[in-house]
């Protein structure tokens, strides 16, 4: 799956997140917003909840996967994430 198919999906997704699992913002970032995936990429997803729960991180993490059918990880934005990591991916997000 390429960078524009991904964030098709997730276009027509963008509400059934925000329902379902309280999806506040959604970016795409990592190798794939850079166009460098390669076979062994995950797919990098940086968002923001309503109301983050580890159940609701887990159950967006699956439904992912499986409509994505790649490997992917999440850094749910928040308090917890440094200045220095938030700079090095801020420049490559594509919120949806």
């Amino acid at each position: 799956m390429k960078k524009d198919e991904i964030i098709n999906v997730l276009q027509k997704d963008k509400q059934y997140l925000k329902e379902n699992y309280g999806v506040v913002t959604i970016a795409l970032f990592g190798s794939y917003a850079k166009g460098l995936e390669n076979p062994e990429s995950d797919v990098d997803f940086f968002v923001e909840f309503n109301k983050p729960s580890y159940s609701i991180l887990m159950g967006l993490y699956s439904y992912l996967e499986d409509k994505l059918n790649s490997k992917i990880e999440i850094v749910r934005k928040g308090p917890h994430i440094s200045d220095r990591f938030f700079n090095s991916i801020e420049k490559d997000l594509i919120y949806v």
